[in-house]
């Protein structure tokens, strides 16, 4: 009986979702004046009217009592493996209920750990990302993972996709927000990258299978980047990047703001370097961001890493510099560091990769190659390249640059 009872909760949930839409502060309104989701679902017009806020259209879709879609949604969800959690459910973080227009559902491919004694991180910013933002991006995401901080992002390309990578690269969590329905890999180019987030952390969406991932999904979603987190960091932005929604929403949530600074000459730097005077902390290395939760939070840092791990994260980190200082030497800059080279004899040497893995691997070198010409090279798919390149990054051997192009790495 109680199973039945709990499989009506989360149709009503999904009924109720869908009539207020997702971003809609409605939902809390409902619960405040009726006092459950079964309540919510059993009210007739005359009740809905007494609510003070609720406009024609809201109430004309909150009379429509079929759960056609409800059962349809919780059908896709379970052929397709996704977990649905409503706001009822205790696995629900208490995090998100305290934001605007928090979700009535989630839904969750791979493990949501307890959030709400975790240290999560946003770390977010521009798409168009350049390769500063992505050395930032890779570098602090794999420092927060290191220490035991779960990453948090969208998955969108740019500083996100250097994020999640970042943190799988440091061996830890990350969760991905998504702006569509999860029978639907947008962008194309992260697939694979999807699949191991959801092996290695969460992807999570408010948006039923089969819902496109359409403009306006993605400022709404943001709110769930920030409210699962304890603090935003946005590495790069313009000055009408979205990732200033997701800071603007943090702030409005009681949660921490960080920048790092960026060129004040970048089009890409306009919005962080204005979030910096306005009174965002500045970041320029990991432990600016951790040791405003190490009183709170301590049992969950590990400040001291393991000997293998801390080796592994110095090797990745060198990589990363030697990278950049030969970029620098190319522009005739002076790096700030010795150069350590890639794509060439002091590159890590592939262990055990797979006949695609080794074709796609062949082809790269020390110089950027876009993605179609690799695949062109290896006679594969593009598709099949992409998949097969992110498995390369974060195992190490390679590397990414924008506009889709690769090195060895």
């Amino acid at each position: 009986m109680k199973h039945v009872e709990k499989l009506m909760h989360v149709e009503y949930w999904i009924w109720l979702q869908k009539a207020m839409g997702q971003g809609s502060a409605k939902p809390s309104l409902l619960l405040e004046h009726l006092g459950s989701i079964e309540a919510i679902y059993n009210a007739q017009l005359h009740d809905y009217i007494t609510i003070i806020g609720l406009t024609r259209r809201e109430i004309t879709c909150l009379c429509d009592k079929s759960l056609d879609k409800s059962k349809t949604t919780i059908e896709k969800c379970m052929a397709l493996g996704i977990k649905v959690i409503t706001f009822e459910d205790e696995a629900y973080p208490q995090r998100l209920k305290n934001i605007y227009g928090p979700p009535c559902v989630l839904y969750i491919i791979g493990e949501l750990a307890p959030v709400d004694d975790a240290v999560l991180i946003a770390l977010v910013g521009t798409r168009q990302v350049t390769q500063y933002g992505i050395e930032v991006a890779t570098k602090l995401a794999m420092g927060l993972a290191a220490h035991g901080a779960i990453v948090v992002s969208g998955l969108a390309m740019g500083v996100d996709t250097a994020s999640h990578k970042g943190a799988l690269k440091g061996g830890g969590r990350t969760y991905a927000v998504i702006g569509c329905g999860h029978d639907i890999n947008y962008p194309a180019s992260n697939r694979e990258l999807k699949r191991l987030i959801s092996s290695n952390g969460a992807v999570v969406s408010e948006y039923p299978p089969g819902s496109a991932p359409i403009s306006m999904n993605f400022p709404i979603r943001n709110r769930i980047i920030a409210g699962l987190s304890l603090g935003t960091v946005v590495i790069e932005a313009g000055d009408k990047s979205g990732a200033l929604i997701t800071a603007s929403i943090a702030a409005e949530s009681g949660r921490d703001i960080f920048a790092v600074p960026g060129n004040i000459f970048s089009p890409m730097s306009m919005g962080s370097n204005r979030l910096l005077r306005d009174g965002a902390k500045p970041v320029c290395s990991v432990m600016d961001i951790l040791e405003e939760y190490i009183e709170r939070y301590g049992q969950n840092i590990t400040l001291e890493l393991p000997i293998e791990q801390s080796e592994l994260f110095k090797e990745a980190t060198q990589k990363l510099i030697g990278a950049t200082n030969k970029a620098e030497k190319r522009r005739g800059e002076s790096p700030s560091e010795p150069e350590i080279t890639f794509g060439g004899t002091n590159v890590r040497k592939p262990q055990n990769l797979s006949s695609t893995q080794a074709a796609v691997y062949n082809v790269l070198s020390s110089q950027p190659i876009h993605v179609d010409d690799i695949a062109l090279r290896a006679n594969l798919e593009p598709r099949i390249v992409l998949s097969v390149l992110t498995a390369l990054e974060i195992q190490g051997y390679a590397r990414s640059f924008p506009g889709r192009r690769f090195v060895a790495f």
